[in-house]
């Protein structure tokens, strides 16, 4: 996975930071993992070193073109607003780069699982059809799963390149963003190891994640009805009786409340509400495949 900067250009430039970067990742114990997970090919102290460099560029770049030409100009404005515009910006930069690793985790979580099912299920015919364990890796790794081929055919070339095949599962599946991801293989792993039998555990894990699949839908379902209600009462029913109370209330001061700028407020409230309101359904509807 590719860094979101430059690594070498800026490490070397960030390097001085890596005290208080050190100190600092001891609020954020899990950042290591994190950038393991999603397949950055950088160190924790780096990263935060970094994160750091980036809050602090962005810190004297936002004084420099925002609040400094303000009194420059002697342009009379809320000194609040002025001050908090370097400090919130570099916040948002701020944590924005340091989960930047646990989202992109997230998103290849999501990826992973939705193949992940019909990946198992084709494990389990040929393991049925006495495949062997390796070639039914090296099937899936051509098969087309997405995000789940790909995570399996780096472990095939890691088997093919000398490492055993136990110790690659579990190193793979200590690494794997996916939880269903890391249960699969370390069961493969236990089972190599106990001499079980590989199938009845990719049965089990199986219907866990359509049991989940499942328990999803039902989940997303009832949530559309509550955000159903909201929508009526966001979209129809407060711009229709608020601006029908607005003229109401504006007879009784000469009309002074009511004006195209009201009109025009309230179609741009809707219409961002909307849009808002949809990438929020988007976002909580589940990815099932």
């Amino acid at each position: 996975m590719p860094l979101p900067f430059d690594p070498e250009k800026l490490q070397d430039s960030a390097r001085v930071l890596s005290s208080p970067a050190e100190r600092l990742l001891l609020m954020f114990p899990d950042l290591e993992w994190d950038l393991k997970r999603a397949g950055y090919k950088v160190g924790a102290v780096e990263y935060m070193s970094v994160v750091l460099f980036i809050t602090i560029s962005v810190f004297v770049i936002t004084s420099l073109l925002i609040v400094a030409p303000l009194f420059i100009a002697q342009t009379e404005v809320n000194p609040y607003i002025t001050a908090s515009i370097p400090i919130i910006v570099p916040l948002f930069a701020f944590f924005y780069f340091l989960f930047m690793p646990r989202l992109t985790v997230m998103r290849e979580s999501r990826l992973i699982d939705k193949d992940l099912e019909y990946m198992l299920k084709d494990m389990q015919i040929q393991l049925t059809a006495g495949v062997p364990l390796f070639n039914i890796l090296a099937n899936i790794a051509a098969g087309g799963y997405g995000a789940c081929s790909k995570w399996v055919g780096d472990i095939v070339r890691e088997v093919e390149s000398g490492g055993s095949m136990r110790d690659v599962l579990n190193n793979y599946g200590m690494l794997s963003p996916s939880e269903h991801m890391r249960r699969a293989l370390w069961q493969i792993a236990n089972a190599m190891q106990t001499g079980s039998d590989i199938k009845t555990a990719l049965v089990a894990l199986s219907n866990d994640i359509r049991q989940e699949k499942e328990n999803k839908i039902k989940t997303y379902g009832q949530e559309l009805s509550l955000w159903g209600l909201i929508y009526m009462i966001a979209v129809i029913v407060a711009p229709s009786m608020g601006v029908t109370l607005l003229v109401v209330l504006s007879s009784f001061v000469g009309g002074a409340m009511i004006n195209m700028d009201l009109f025009w407020g309230v179609l741009i409230g809707v219409i961002i509400f909307q849009l808002l309101f949809i990438s929020i359904i988007r976002s909580k509807r589940p990815d099932i495949g």
